[in-house]
């Protein structure tokens, strides 16, 4: 059979068709092509306009993308094809926004495409209206109490945080912890590890705001002359021994204060007066390990063996690195308040003398306050009150430990009332009272705390005397949070001839 023959007019026609159809075709391309070559594609990182402007407003841009707030993307072109538009091709890869949370609710958790930076936290906290006379440890609140949950800040004056179980603000776990935190979530797998590379290097050095968190404490009169001592030296359980059920109460605390009721020397030359104490300096480490890293030294023991025995104790103090003030070499040196600054909070403490002419005639005013010449202790007197002053412009919270008020009275003299009293106005946030050899009432005092006598703490030798509550003491604890009490708690103990225990 042959095969058709077309014409070649036919051929002609034909050929034309498909070259036209061929030029319709790649005219059209080069349109659309040259619509999409006029677009430029942007890629951006789209952050929550108040974290743009508090952290990224001057921060420069990677290479990979640019960073860009949510309202400046939204006004962008995110359609090339539309005519009516102009401007680049906008592409996010990535949303960073501001997210808040508590602890004990986990909120949105990180998985693989999303990181969370934090950025500040607060912390909140239960309260209930302090009542002293509830003299259990975690128990000072007034009975049929309402609680509060406030920030440190609005905390009601005069109330005392509660620990939220067992855990105080700072510990691990703390359920009432406020995080605010940048959440990025990376909308663009294939960005995923330029993305996080550079939130992960730009938040790293960037300070989370924390609230300040310390905590303080203080005894009353340690006098451990005797088997104390001895037990304290020469026993490798004497810790345990000697202190008992108060350790753990003692090692938690930043600031740990005891009156050190004592000279710490070898001297025999002991002035003229009822009792005379005096420690041997190897026991200092111990009462270190147990705690302590202030010890007050502005009470009317301290010159029992005289300015050679005082300044035995000043070395003894300096050689273990036990910190010390109101008490030195010269006046001015007893002028100076001890500074140290915990998590942010700083600390100026500072100790004098108050206490009366005993009956045997010694005066603690003349005879062992420093002098230009004499090493000895500072006595409270009108330029404490203007340092106080100056400590508190100068920022810091400022506790003043004084030696004072009469014997085995359990109610402040009303002298005694009016100095501590004048040490908070002058700017005191704390005053801690020694001397009473009994527990006198700790108080509110427009808004800061007086603990009038803290009792002894351990006094070997006061079991021979029958006075009523001389065997009783307390740890007195406080819990700041930006340099203002939260926690107050009082820890009741009992001593005896050797050794301490929470009652």
């Amino acid at each position: 059979m042959k095969k058709p023959i077309i014409p070649n007019k036919i051929m002609a026609t034909i050929s034309g068709i498909l070259f036209l159809a061929l030029a319709s075709f790649v005219l059209l391309f080069l349109i659309e092509h040259k619509k999409l070559l006029s677009c430029t594609k942007n890629y951006y990182a789209v952050v929550d306009d108040s974290l743009f402007e508090e952290y990224f407003r001057e921060a420069p841009s990677p290479e990979a993308f640019s960073l860009i707030s949510l309202s400046d993307f939204s006004s962008l072109d995110l359609n090339c094809g539309n005519e009516a538009k102009k401007g680049p091709y906008a592409c996010a890869v990535a949303f960073v926004t501001k997210n808040e949370g508590m602890a004990f609710f986990d909120g949105e958790k990180e998985n693989a495409h999303t990181k969370n930076y934090s950025l500040r936290s607060k912390y909140y906290f239960p309260s209930a209206e302090t009542d002293f006379n509830q003299v259990s440890s975690l128990n000072t609140s007034k009975p049929n109490f309402t609680i509060s949950l406030t920030d440190a800040e609005n905390l009601p004056q005069g109330n005392k945080a509660i620990p939220v179980d067992s855990k105080y603000a700072g510990d691990q776990g703390y359920a009432l912890e406020k995080e605010t935190y940048a959440r990025c979530t990376v909308v663009i797998p294939d960005f995923e590890k330029t993305v996080f590379d550079f939130f992960d290097d730009f938040f790293k050095d960037k300070n989370i705001c924390k609230d300040n968190i310390a905590f303080l404490a203080a005894v009353g009169d340690i006098m451990v002359e005797g088997g104390a001592q001895k037990t304290l030296i020469e026993d490798e359980n004497g810790l345990e021994k000697v202190f008992g059920t108060t350790l753990p109460v003692l090692q938690s605390n930043d600031i740990m204060i005891g009156n050190l009721e004592g000279a710490v020397t070898e001297s025999r030359k002991r002035i003229y007066k009822s009792y005379t104490f005096k420690f041997h300096k190897e026991v200092l480490p111990a009462l270190k390990k147990a705690g302590f890293n202030y010890f007050m030294q502005t009470n009317n023991h301290c010159y029992d063996y005289g300015e050679e025995g005082f300044k035995d104790t000043l070395a003894a103090l300096k050689e273990y690195g036990i910190p010390t003030s109101g008490a030195g070499y010269t006046a001015e040196e007893a002028k100076k308040f001890y500074h140290t600054t915990v998590n942010g909070t700083n600390f100026a403490i500072i100790s004098c003398g108050a206490f009366p002419i005993e009956r045997t005639g010694f005066n603690g005013e003349k005879t062992a306050t420093a002098t230009d010449t004499r090493a000895g202790i500072l006595w409270q007197n009108e330029e404490l009150f203007e340092n106080i002053k100056k400590e508190k412009a100068s920022g810091n919270f400022v506790i003043v430990n004084v030696h004072g008020g009469f014997e085995y009275k359990h109610k402040p003299h009303q002298l005694q009332r009016n100095l501590y009293e004048k040490f908070v106005d002058c700017g005191a946030d704390l005053v801690f009272g020694s001397h009473p050899h009994v527990i006198q009432p700790t108080e509110w005092y427009k808004g800061k705390l007086i603990v009038y006598s803290l009792g002894n703490f351990i006094f070997n030798g006061e079991s021979e005397f029958a006075v009523y509550g001389a065997l009783d003491s307390e740890i007195v604890r406080v819990g700041l949070v930006n340099g203002k009490i939260i926690y107050t708690e009082i820890y009741p103990t009992r001593h005896n001839e050797t050794s301490v225990r929470l009652r």
